[in-house]
């Protein structure tokens, strides 16, 4: 896709700051996701609460997904908070925090779906 703005946006995508970030095909999509949203719950000012919560909560149904605990339905929860923080949010951080999440969950959601990582006896 050549890098412009309406084509970014005639496809669903957004160029925004102008910044790209590119990853290879090892990387895990859904722990980029978390990571972004987790920026944006360290990053909120708290004004509004879509974000100041919202993205909070998103962080903690990312990793029950990642958990592998009822992913399916924190799917669904996922999908309706990142709505609700597109919609309710005061200003254009907490309102696109969603979108590399969803980029995410529609394009690669293999990485959604693994089974859960073992963590190592302490």
């Amino acid at each position: 896709m050549p890098m412009d703005y309406e084509i970014f946006a005639a496809n669903g995508a957004m160029v925004g700051h102008g910044g790209l970030v590119v990853f290879d095909d090892t990387v895990d999509m859904a722990r980029q996701a978390r990571f972004a949203m987790e920026f944006c719950s360290i990053e909120s000012c708290g004004k509004c609460t879509p974000c100041r919560i919202g993205a909070v909560r998103g962080v903690e149904v990312i990793d029950k997904i990642i958990a592998g605990i009822e992913r399916d339905k924190n799917l669904i929860v996922l999908d309706d908070l990142c709505q609700t923080m597109t919609d309710g949010s005061l200003c254009a951080m907490g309102g696109l925090t969603p979108m590399p999440e969803q980029s995410a969950v529609k394009h690669f959601p293999e990485d959604f779906d693994r089974p859960p990582v073992a963590k190592a006896a302490e």
